[in-house]
């Protein structure tokens, strides 16, 4: 998964909290930038393990019965250096995507060849489809871009000896798993054979790195590496705190609270969990 930015028009993108009380979580992190008709986002992929091509996935929720569109680019300011992905300059590849409103992701009509140690920034422009007018009170929810890497390409997954774990691979529909979020459990086959795939990419396998305030003890899950966090805290490490909550710390974190009536959003400082107050509001939680 990439890292999000938000670009520098920062009212047109708003991040949304949903309350996952009773119901399924459909975002993957720290939850959805709600993107405004014809504003932008940025996403900065700093972390690839292995130099191949990717196919790039976008997750997202509309707020309406209307599809719409994405223009994205990929961009570096350093060139390629591997004799992988050194045939192409980053800013060589545009796309131009419809996001069906019936739909929860879309795949990007062709793949990209990154490699480690290279930042790249992955910018899109999301607008309403089919319109020349853009509309202030129409948002899209994106949840993030996902990169999933073209298996044929890695040692041992290509070549007459590799035909079985192919078919294993798209018999299960191993990878396509993935791209919904949350991901659906994943059959016996596909365990091993996607621990077999990270194994491959990152050279072993990766430490739990489990944060020691933030989780409930070192060990994580085999498969993801999930940490097991405490009240109200999230990410993998779990090393940061849920949105709507503050001060990270021993014993997790405190929900903001912050007063429907009094404040802007149930988002708060992430330090002080000072809530942001209606005008004539005051109080940590915008309630006197």
């Amino acid at each position: 998964r990439a890292k999000l930015c938000l670009c520098p028009a920062q009212l047109d993108v708003e991040e949304v909290v949903r309350d996952s009380a009773g119901r399924m979580v459909t975002w993957t992190g720290l939850g959805f930038a709600r993107v405004r008709d014809g504003a932008g986002l940025t996403f900065r992929v700093d972390n690839v393990p292995y130099p191949m091509d990717y196919e790039l996935l976008l997750r997202y929720e509309p707020e309406s019965a209307e599809d719409w569109e994405a223009m994205v680019s990929v961009s570096s300011r350093v060139l390629p250096t591997s004799s992988r992905c050194g045939n192409l300059l980053p800013s060589e590849q545009m796309y131009r995507e419809i996001l069906p409103h019936s739909q929860r992701y879309v795949l990007l009509s062709q793949p990209f060849c990154f490699e480690p140690s290279t930042p790249y920034e992955v910018t899109m422009r999301l607008q309403r489809a089919g319109v020349t007018q853009r509309h202030p009170g129409a948002f899209i929810l994106m949840d993030s871009l996902v990169l999933l890497p073209r298996v044929s390409e890695l040692p041992g997954f290509h070549g007459a000896e590799a035909a079985a774990r192919q078919e294993e691979l798209e018999r299960y529909q191993c990878l396509e798993v993935f791209r919904m979020a949350p991901p659906h459990p994943l059959a016996q086959a596909c365990a091993r054979l996607v621990c077999s795939i990270s194994a491959l990419m990152h050279g072993g396998a990766l430490p739990c790195q489990c944060d020691p305030q933030g989780s409930r003890s070192s060990e994580c899950q085999v498969q993801g590496g999930q940490c097991e966090c405490k009240p109200h805290v999230i990410g993998r490490r779990c090393d940061h705190c849920a949105p709507g909550s503050y001060s990270f710390g021993p014993l997790g974190c405190s929900p903001c609270t912050c007063s429907p009536e009094g404040s802007v959003s149930q988002l708060c400082d992430k330090v002080s969990g000072q809530c942001r107050c209606q005008p004539g509001a005051v109080g940590r939680q915008c309630d006197r």
